[in-house]
């Protein structure tokens, strides 16, 4: 925002108009040749620079904006910002998404899974502040996608080039669990979450969703599992990003909601099912206000001088007019 410690000067604007009149329409101002009519042979005038007029036009633009830029460098511009600074630390957040071959499936119209379920995490980490979020994602195998960090824009933008089945054709929920968790055992943060989300029954990987579980349990950490998906019949299409091959059919089967409740069960840990795009939403917006640290926040107000800008601006353009002046126009005052 634009502010200024001295407005007081903005007055001197007002002579401006006035010596704007008295320069260039007031009659008595001077600087004409008045001669009779007889003296005058009938031959035209013709100004010796093409195009007199406009550079006599830039050439009063020029002054004038000397004068209204110097003005505003008296009344001390300066550009002010406020900055939060935060004083204490937010939480810790891992997202675990699956990419497996059935997030591919279109029972989030006009989305699939895998589409809806990207949405609603951008969304997520937008309304973040001070938390430190990463991002893990799995198929046949789990990968740290992004360390936890504060850089939500390059979270966002990896979050974005995720595909369906880039990590193989199956669903290794136990790696996934145990990535997220193996990366926030030595969190210092006030509050450690794992979010995930999945729509498929563990069907690879070298760890166990039960013993990934545990692991987050031995670390005091709270999660939450959502289940993702109808049980309905629901169409299929899906390219492998490696092949480039083109996929689709009929989708038969939903997941074991049983085994994922058994998962997520309290204190630590709770299980949410979401059948349509809408209640994925409000799963959500849910977890996103259980799980806000308390923040102490100062305001930080950041004032940049803006003096010397209009200062140099108001001599270039006075430079301007001189040069324009007398080696252009050739005028001897």
């Amino acid at each position: 925002m634009l502010t200024f410690e001295e407005p007081g000067y903005f007055f001197l604007l007002v002579f401006i108009p006035i010596l704007m009149y008295l320069k260039h329409r007031w009659k008595g101002r001077g600087g004409r040749l008045l001669f009779p009519l007889g003296l005058w042979e009938g031959l035209r005038f013709r100004p010796g620079i093409p195009g007199m007029q406009l550079l006599m036009g830039l050439s009063n633009v020029a002054l004038w904006a000397t004068f209204v830029l110097l003005i505003t460098a008296l009344a001390g511009p300066s550009l002010t910002r406020q900055e939060k600074v935060y004083l204490t630390a937010g939480a810790d957040i891992f997202i675990v998404l699956d990419e497996s071959p059935s997030m591919g499936a279109r029972d989030f119209p006009p989305d699939n899974r895998f589409s809806a379920a990207k949405d609603v995490i951008r969304r997520f980490v937008r309304g973040r502040q001070s938390d430190q979020i990463g991002l893990v994602s799995f198929g046949r195998d789990a990968a740290l996608r992004v360390p936890l960090t504060l850089d939500y824009d390059y979270l966002l933008r990896r979050l974005d080039e995720l595909q369906v089945m880039s990590l193989g054709d199956g669903t290794a929920l136990g790696n996934g669990l145990a990535v997220a968790a193996l990366h926030l055992q030595d969190s210092t943060a006030p509050q450690r979450v794992i979010i995930a989300l999945t729509d498929g029954v563990n069907n690879a990987g070298e760890i166990q969703p039960t013993t990934a579980v545990d692991l987050i349990r031995s670390l005091n950490i709270p999660f939450y599992l959502i289940g993702i998906g109808t049980n309905a019949q629901v169409p299929l299409e899906v390219t492998d990003p490696k092949t480039g091959m083109a996929y689709s059919g009929t989708l038969e089967a939903g997941f074991d909601e049983e085994f994922l409740k058994s998962l997520a069960t309290p204190p630590l840990g709770a299980y949410f099912s979401a059948g349509s795009a809408g209640s994925l939403e409000s799963i959500f917006l849910a977890i996103d206000s259980r799980e806000t640290a308390t923040k102490r926040v100062k305001v930080e107000v950041h004032n940049d001088p803006l003096f010397g800008s209009f200062l140099v601006a108001g001599l270039v353009c006075l430079v301007f007019f001189f040069l324009l002046r007398k080696l252009v126009l050739k005028e001897i005052v």
